[in-house]
């Protein structure tokens, strides 16, 4: 009988017959411990993984995200979704409902917003107090329209364009919702067009209003005829009482004051920065209020725009997934930080003559020419705990963690078909992804929780190919024997801290999987020889690899 001793060593590098193509691309040990959660957008359900790509939860609702979903420091899920529209609101970012979904996929709360007149779409935002802001297009009409200043030649054929109003919902029972604050784009233009009309005066002197017959500048719009400002991300400052959005036919991010009643909201002074409802800070596109030409055109069809937190790096400042979407010369996006000037009580400053400071934002990473990554629509990037940023290049579905020096240090490619999983070695499409976030292991959402990672979405998927470094007292604490002669693995010293064990091929195959293994792991296979790798789950959530013959 001869018996073969393997020793398990920790930062071991899987080589496979081909790299993957799905799921975990890359893993160091500079990414963030913790689990990244996304909803794709050709889907129904919602997926928390961990950095070695085994599921961690997932969410089937039966209906596509409409677009934005989120995971809550309460361990809901926050989920725009789509419904049928009721008016003429046609467009791939239709919502029409919001929901609050528990972690074992109950419903707590749902509200709709859809009617002929109104429809929510895009994103939402959940504030401390429960409630909730949310991004909604309202129809207005010809007549209106032209009596707000729009040239009428540039009104849709059908007669109508859909403007936008933000909307506070309190969460009431199960299905209702009360809304406790509004705010309507319709109270904030401005046009030269004609001086016989509302509005009427020179947009170079009002940044803090909304050029009714402002033309595309940049960026790509299906749907310029009817939804010709097309926010499409939300964000709120409890400190500053603030709103954040993403208004990306103009090119631009806005700031807005919430602390106004809905009153003051639809006037020009009011609140705690005196202006009511106007914009109170813009950035990314001056020629938007005739400060600037198109050439000092900043942002590109951004996306998904925040302030980071307090307590990370970089608190305060904006961070900006800009597209790159109409950009001259060649495709590209960017992460980008953006600090805007503002004093200690949350005024921005500007003059009158100069467009919004300041000159250019700070780039995280895709600026070089080894950082090529595109995204023309969707995406976000994320600050993370440990200083470094989670970006989310959300059309091709890839996800990925950067250094402050950016370096990759993890990157996901999601597995999916819409909900169909992928097979690993596969081109994927159709796993475009709105949002991604991720979150450390600490968070309080997993409060009560039992986390207990499955298996990889994707099939046949292979080992983590760069394992996250363990204890050198973990390292000796366990060892493995093949014994031929029962066709088994013996496992020997502290197997309590092992969860599970998944035995591989070298083409990455999964063979056999063990959870909470014994000290002997039966072997199904009689016919298994050569070189294989054993994936060890031990009990602190991290995964170490070993090579094992067998024969």
């Amino acid at each position: 009988m001869k018996n073969l001793l393997v020793l398990l060593f920790f930062g071991f590098s899987i080589l496979s017959s081909a790299q993957n193509t799905v799921g975990v691309l890359s893993l160091t040990e500079d990414a963030m411990e913790g689990y990244t959660f996304f909803s794709p957008f050709s889907g129904t359900k919602a997926y928390m993984i961990d950095n070695c790509g085994n599921l961690i939860n997932e969410w089937d609702r039966g209906t596509r995200p409409g677009l934005s979903a989120y995971f809550l420091e309460n361990g809901l899920m926050m989920r725009t979704y789509k419904v049928s529209p009721i008016g003429q609101f046609t467009s791939a970012s239709n919502a029409g409902g919001i929901e609050l979904v528990d972690w074992d996929n109950n419903l707590v709360w749902k509200y709709e917003i859809n009617t002929s007149e109104q429809l929510s779409h895009h994103d939402a935002v959940m504030m401390p107090n429960g409630n909730i802001l949310v991004l909604t297009w309202e129809m207005t009409y010809r007549e209106e329209l032209i009596e707000l200043g729009r040239n009428p030649n540039e009104i849709a054929p059908q007669n109508f364009m859909w403007s936008e109003k933000i909307l506070e919902l309190e969460p009431i029972g199960e299905n209702d919702a009360k809304i406790v604050w509004q705010w309507h784009i319709n109270d904030h233009y401005i046009q030269d067009f004609d001086a016989s009309k509302t509005g009427f005066g020179v947009v170079s002197e009002h940044p803090e209003l909304f050029d009714i017959n402002q033309p595309e500048i940049g960026s790509i719009n299906s749907n310029s005829s009817r939804d010709w400002t097309h926010m499409n991300a939300i964000d709120y400052n409890e400190e500053l009482d603030q709103i954040l959005i993403s208004v990306r036919n103009t090119d631009e991010v806005w700031i807005l004051d919430h602390s106004t009643t809905t009153e003051e909201a639809a006037t020009h002074a009011g609140g705690r920065y005196g202006k009511g409802g106007d914009i109170l800070y813009r950035w990314g596109n001056p020629s938007a209020y005739q400060r600037g030409l198109v050439g000092d055109q900043l942002l590109w069809g951004q996306h998904g725009t925040n302030w980071i937190k307090s307590g990370l790096a970089n608190e305060g400042a904006l961070l900006i997934y800009n597209n790159g979407n109409g950009k001259p010369g060649t495709d590209f996006s960017q992460a980008q930080i953006l600090f805007p000037p503002q004093d200690s009580l949350g005024f921005y400053s500007s003059n009158d003559t100069d467009p919004f400071g300041p000159p250019s934002a700070n780039t995280i990473y895709g600026d070089l020419n080894s950082e090529s990554f595109y995204s023309p629509f969707l995406s976000n990037a994320q600050q993370l705990e440990n200083g470094n940023t989670l970006i989310n290049a959300g059309s091709p579905g890839l996800i990925f963690e950067v250094t402050p020096d950016r370096e990759v240090v993890w990157a996901y490619k999601i597995p999916l078909f819409g909900d169909v999983p992928a097979t690993q070695g596969q081109n994927v499409s159709s796993n475009g992804n709105f949002r991604a976030y991720k979150f450390p292991v600490d968070f309080s959402g997993f409060d009560d929780i039992n986390i207990t990672p499955g298996l990889p979405i994707e099939l046949n998927p292979t080992p983590c190919n760069i394992m996250t470094s363990i204890d050198l007292e973990e390292e000796s604490a366990f060892n493995f024997i093949f014994r031929s002669e029962t066709n088994s693995i013996d496992l020997t010293g502290e197997v309590h801290m092992i969860e599970s064990i998944a035995l591989y091929d070298q083409q990455g195959k999964v063979i056999q999987r063990f959870s909470s293994p014994d000290k002997e792991l039966k072997l199904k296979d009689a016919v298994l020889f050569g070189l294989f790798f054993l994936a060890v789950e031990v009990e602190n959530g991290k995964q170490i690899t070993t090579s094992i013959f067998l024969y």
